[in-house]
């Protein structure tokens, strides 16, 4: 780890994680979304790695780990801190770390949300702290990059280039030295593959029903739909769903309707981990749906690195639709549209019947030009945001209301 860390490019991530006490960390996010190094980041110099995706650890077992641990202190001697990479490839590895995480910080990374989650609360209930880190935010990317952002027009319109760059490379930076395409390719596939199939236990191939997704990132799926589509079960369709959004691969969506239990038997809206996965797969641009998917993943980034506590959902009256509400500590109803045209009157028109149905949210438009402020007719104002400004200020723009 070292090594690569001295030959490759390496920047600071944004999560405002802190790791300064004795105790268990749990890392979870999407694989190769620089998990590993981050943890090494947290630990400081101080720290040892085991990575149990190693094939020269392939079957190691629980009561094996204390030879692990005994290995680590003759080739390190004391450490301060503990990184296990995708260490839920043992099982009981939980006790393990539920021994140690008094005498060191012992940092857990993993790829399968729900099972980690579940396993560390199966003997850590109340002593580990769950973290998510996902893949490189537009800022994270253009440090990355070297650019500098500057308020002149030359360098909002560099800014704007290298948004387009990034809608189409996305956030993984291995694939910046590589073919993106084929690169995000292959992790989808691979993605599907160990922690989809294998994981889960899905005999079943669920390539296509991926694949499918991925070509609807922004539209609703039903359980019902799907189940008639790919001819299997209603329950078998959920499973499939639920592996799917714990690999990290899918986020699904729910509906808001202002009342709790509704919005878990609507259909769900579903997005990509990464927007440049949906080019990568399809083929296709899908210039705004990209878009849509990139602010959602922001969304849910300020949630995550900045301990924002909302929930994101979407809302449908009849034909008109917002993409987003933010619903929580803040509460903001987003639209999100290139401003093709007659499009941007639709979407004011949606966020007019939300704030007439619903008080108490701030309206915003994203776009991909435009700035300013729309007044709609019922007296509620829109603030008009272009992607790129969102983007790189999303941190104070998601604020308590006002």
């Amino acid at each position: 780890m070292k090594e690569k860390l001295s030959k490759e490019r390496i920047i600071e991530r944004e999560a405002e994680y802190d790791v300064s006490k004795n105790n268990a960390y749990l890392i979870t996010g999407p694989r190769r979304a620089g998990k590993s190094i981050y943890a090494v980041q947290l630990s400081g110099e101080d720290y040892a790695r085991v990575d149990f995706d190693d094939e020269r650890l392939a079957g190691i077992q629980a009561k094996d780990l204390n030879r692990v641990l005994e290995a680590v202190y003759r080739v390190k001697g004391s450490v301060k801190s503990l990184i296990l990479d995708e260490v839920q490839n043992v099982a009981g590895w939980e006790l393990f770390v539920s021994r140690l995480r008094d005498v060191m910080r012992v940092i857990v990374t993993g790829s399968n949300a729900r099972l980690m989650s579940r396993e560390m609360a199966t003997y850590l209930t109340g002593r580990h702290l769950d973290f998510t880190l996902l893949p490189f935010s537009f800022r994270e990317f253009i440090r990355y990059r070297g650019v500098e952002v500057g308020e002149t027009t030359r360098g909002v319109g560099l800014v704007k280039e290298k948004l387009r760059e990034y809608l189409d490379v996305g956030g993984f930076p291995e694939g910046y030295s590589l073919n993106s395409k084929l690169y995000l390719r292959t992790l989808f596939g691979d993605v599907v593959t160990r922690d989809v199939m294998l994981r889960c236990r899905i005999k079943k191939n669920v390539e296509e029903l991926a694949n499918f997704l991925a070509e609807n990132i922004g539209r609703e799926v039903s359980t019902r739909r799907l189940s008639n589509i790919f001819s299997v079960s209603h329950q078998t369709v959920n499973n499939y769903l639920e592996c799917l959004g714990n690999s990290y691969l899918f986020l699904f969506v729910k509906r808001f309707t202002g009342k709790t239990l509704e919005k878990y038997s609507l259909p769900r809206k579903v997005y990509l981990i990464d927007p440049a996965i949906h080019t990568a797969i399809t083929g296709g641009d899908g210039l705004t749906r990209k878009m849509e998917n990139t602010a959602l993943i922001e969304l849910l980034r300020v949630k995550h690195y900045h301990s924002r506590p909302y929930n994101v959902y979407y809302y449908r009256d009849g034909e008109l639709e917002v993409d987003f509400v933010v619903d929580g500590g803040v509460r903001e109803a987003i639209q999100v549209s290139y401003e093709r045209e007659g499009l941007r009157d639709r979407e004011l028109r949606a966020l007019e019947r939300f704030s007439d149905k619903f008080r108490g949210f701030n309206l915003k438009l994203i776009t991909w030009e435009a700035e300013g402020v729309e007044t709609l007719r019922n007296g509620k104002k829109v603030k008009i945001i272009p992607l790129w400004k969102f983007m790189l200020q999303s941190k104070d723009l998601l604020t308590a209301n006002h």
